[in-house]
Order: structure tokens, then sequence, then C-alpha cells
């Protein structure tokens, strides 16, 4: 499955429309919101789609000002980035975000035995 990330400004009035299509793994979505975090990008909705192994994830984001994301440059960066989470290129965070990408399995249950 060939990575594929798109943003288009035409499919909603107040919202950029990131869709990203890959192969799943464990922790893939939380890698994903990590990195529009990073990019200082606010998701207002997320669509999650799993086929199998591919998955296909829709934001609907704004930048922190509330604004589309509009600037060619802003774009390419955050694709960019997209496809190399996807790729699984991307060092991994530290602290408790790296604790979230491995996924529900990697948190204890404290009130267990």
């Amino acid at each position: 499955i060939q990575p594929r990330a798109e943003i288009r400004n035409t499919l909603s009035n107040r919202f950029s429309v990131i869709e990203v299509e890959g192969l799943d793994r464990p922790g893939l979505l939380s890698e994903i919101t990590g990195a529009l975090s990073d990019l200082s990008l606010d998701i207002a909705s997320a669509h999650i789609t799993t086929f199998g192994e591919k998955v296909i994830d829709t934001f609907y984001v704004t930048d922190l000002t509330g604004q589309k994301i509009d600037s060619p440059t802003r774009m390419a960066a955050i694709q960019n980035r997209l496809i190399a989470v996807l790729e699984g290129t991307v060092p991994e965070r530290g602290g408790k975000a790296k604790a979230a990408a491995l996924g529900h399995g990697a948190f204890e249950d404290r009130n267990q035995p």
C-alpha cells in the first residue's frame, strides 16, 4: 500500500481536510495525531477507517488561529511529515507520547495485582 496524504480546502467552508492512507500498524493513529499536533494543527473532527491492513483517516483541521491551511509551503511540509509517519521513518517522540504510540497495551492497570 503506497502511503498517501492529501490536503484539500474545497471540501469544507471552515476546515482544511487532510486524508491519509497507508498500511495500518499499532500506534499509527497516535503517531498521525502527534504529528498534526507538532505541526500546530487543531483537529476539529476525525473519521477513522480501517479496511483489513489499510487505513484511510480523514481529519478536519485548522491552524492555531482557526484558519484553513492555505500556504503551499506549509501544505507541502504537512504532507511530507505525514508521509514520513505513514512510512515509519519519523523518529519516535519521547515520554508519554512514545508510550501512547505503542498502543493501549503500553499502559498498565495499576488496580490489577
